[in-house]
């Protein structure tokens, strides 16, 4: 685990990224970021929004494109 720094947190909510994660997690203006976590564990993780969905695109392209490939009806189909 690598600590980035500390940032308080404001009366709104609202907190500034430290620069050395931001510079390491390529954070810039404007980028959505995705919070998660357990309530009970006391840690939460913070996901950009933009690589999230290249995950998500690749992981959707490697599980339906391999299904489609090994699944017998659509290769039946294909076939006629």
């Amino acid at each position: 685990m690598t600590v980035f720094g500390t940032a308080p947190v404001s009366s709104r909510g609202q907190i500034v990224i430290p620069a050395k994660l931001r510079k390491a997690q390529n954070i810039n203006s404007g980028d959505t970021l995705i919070f998660t976590g357990n309530p009970d564990s006391g840690y939460f993780h913070v996901l950009n929004a933009n690589s999230f969905k290249g995950f998500t695109d690749d992981l959707n392209n490697l599980v339906f494109n391999n299904k489609q490939k090994s699944d017998p009806a659509k290769k039946e189909k294909k076939d006629k």
